[in-house]
């Protein structure tokens, strides 16, 4: 009797760890760990169907908030992170478009995606069933302009006189 209530008792909590969700994140960093933006996702139960997404916006110790973004199917997670022109920062995930900043750490979805979205600084996405950042690649510097070089004077020729005056 025992050893059929230890072995029920096995099997239990085994099936509950087995249905534990999971979580995971990456941060693209702005000014070190302080300064970041971080992506979160979370699946509560191992059975659930896609993933809870958001975003936490940071510059500590002035202000850290973790904003609900849309859920994302389940299958391969991808979301692009921009730089606008005004310094704010442009997430675009599946068909959603969000835009946040880091001096009131707040967060406002698009009604409409942007025109331009500003400079691709990377895309979060899952790579072995982990998330991750990766930094866009860097535009190649552009190679320095040189005047051209000026053709030398041509020289009388040997046995020419010289030109009057």
């Amino acid at each position: 009797m025992k050893e059929t209530l230890k072995l029920c008792l096995g099997i239990t909590a085994a099936a509950l760890l087995t249905a534990c969700g999971s979580t995971d994140s990456a941060s693209y960093q702005i000014h070190g760990a302080q300064h970041s933006l971080s992506l979160i996702r979370n699946r509560q139960f191992a059975w659930d169907k896609g993933w809870e997404i958001s975003l936490v916006a940071a510059r500590n110790p002035e202000c850290m908030r973790r904003h609900k973004l849309q859920p994302a199917p389940e299958g391969a997670f991808t979301a692009e992170l921009f730089r606008s022109l005004e310094g704010n920062y442009i997430l675009k995930q599946g068909n959603n478009w969000y835009v946040t900043e880091t001096q009131k750490c707040q967060l406002q979805q698009f009604k409409q995606p942007p025109r331009e979205p500003g400079d691709a600084l990377g895309t979060f996405n899952e790579k072995d069933g982990l998330l991750q950042f990766v930094a866009a690649p860097k535009p190649p510097a552009a190679a320095p302009v040189t005047a051209p070089v000026a053709a030398p004077a041509a020289a009388p020729a040997a046995g020419s006189a010289p030109a009057a005056r």
